[in-house]
């Protein structure tokens, strides 16, 4: 057989390029499942050599899926070490070397990293970008503002999980072409709510406590609310952070709080959404939240800052509420709301949840998002060879 003709009749093939930091945005097997029905995939998954979020042992079942061809890469360097350069010109030469009908690649740009953006073939590439434009809640600000403009000028096709964020994308990069699509759920595995939680209210907060993610607010609007007179609810708060003991300082009222302030493991995440009543997540900046697809796994109503990321996602009483994070009294109002309405309103608020969440987010759909988003380029790739 002719070797054009045997290729013409193979399937095409991808090489997607995912750091661990962004690996729960990728780590999906249904989604891969539809996927290799039209592609063979060679995942390269970048870790650090230590204190890596996630381990080989974590891919063993998507390992067994035929098409799909895991390879780890391992970085022994800080991210501002000057040998990571070395690194990525070796990703590089791995994904030349696949010579792949596409590439996909899910990175934050960084000094380091910018000749992927400049020496990949701009025609088969797709490179993921998380924000329209980098905001001062990045460590290294000013550094990674630079790498974010200089690489993303050399991009043709450019993959977003936000339209909002697509759109300030497309003010400072109108040249390039820009695909969207939600962020898939995140799952770590089955959990039943406790018994003894049924007829308690409790406000979840989960993730990095930082500044951006304001969780003061939430801790005065607990106490607060405690303050006018309510006790049928709790704050649950569960995340490391680099200085708890200026949180520490808003809680007034210790017996309102379960705080967990360490890394979380993953098999304890089921059950901390399982047995919450409402996600909380009253930040000060956004562009879209992957924490939020966990409650969103968990069928957790959402209740959140009313910013365009929030508002790409959450349907005002379906999936969730939004307030005005400028004041703490409006989310103090809209937590009141929600224990004084709980028994009349939570049950259903739950159904219409479940009834959106499988609609928008189901797996089949994603992947043929994705599908379509690989077609159209190599599409455009023909036209223009």
């Amino acid at each position: 057989m002719h070797p054009e003709h045997k290729k013409q009749n193979s399937k095409r093939k991808i090489t997607w390029v995912t750091p661990d930091y962004f690996v729960d945005c990728d780590f999906n097997i249904e989604i891969f499942k539809h996927i290799l029905r039209s592609y063979d995939v060679h995942w390269i998954i970048l870790l650090p050599g230590k204190n890596a979020r996630f381990s080989e042992n974590d891919f063993s079942e998507l390992q067994k899926l035929d098409g799909l061809h895991i390879e780890f890469l391992y970085s022994f360097h800080r991210q501002r070490d000057p040998r990571r350069l070395g690194y990525y010109l070796n990703l590089l030469r791995k994904i030349n070397n696949d010579n792949s009908d596409v590439n996909y690649f899910n990175c934050v740009p960084d000094p380091y990293s910018m000749p992927i953006f400049w020496l990949l073939n701009k025609r088969k590439t797709i490179f993921c970008a998380h924000d329209g434009e980098v905001t001062g809640a990045f460590s290294f600000a000013t550094i990674t503002k630079l790498a974010f403009k200089y690489s993303y000028s050399y991009t043709r096709f450019v993959n977003m999980f936000s339209k909002s964020q697509a759109q300030k994308f497309k003010v400072h990069y109108p040249d390039s072409k820009i695909f969207t699509t939600y962020l898939a759920l995140k799952s770590f595995g089955e959990s039943t709510p406790a018994e003894e939680q049924k007829n308690k209210i409790t406000f979840l907060s989960f993730g990095v406590i930082n500044y951006s993610k304001n969780i003061e607010m939430l801790i005065q609007a607990a106490c607060n609310i405690y303050e006018q007179g309510y006790r049928n609810f709790k704050v649950s708060i569960n995340g490391t952070c680099a200085n708890w003991e200026y949180y520490q300082e808003f809680i007034r009222y210790p017996e309102l709080f379960e705080c967990q302030i360490r890394m979380i493991a993953n098999n304890e995440i089921p059950e901390l959404f399982s047995n919450a009543s409402y996600f909380v997540q009253p930040y000060r900046q956004v562009s879209q939240s992957g924490a939020m697809k966990v409650a969103f796994q968990y069928n957790l109503p959402v209740i959140a800052s009313d910013f365009p990321g929030f508002r790409d996602e959450i349907v005002e009483g379906v999936n969730g509420y939004l307030f005005d994070s400028s004041d703490v009294k409006n989310l103090e109002k809209l937590m009141i709301e929600r224990l004084e309405k709980h028994d009349n309103e939570y049950d259903n608020l739950k159904i219409r949840m479940r009834k959106l969440i499988e609609k928008r987010y189901s797996n089949a759909g994603l992947a043929q998002n994705y599908i379509s988003m690989f077609n159209q380029v190599i599409d455009s790739a023909h036209a223009t060879a």
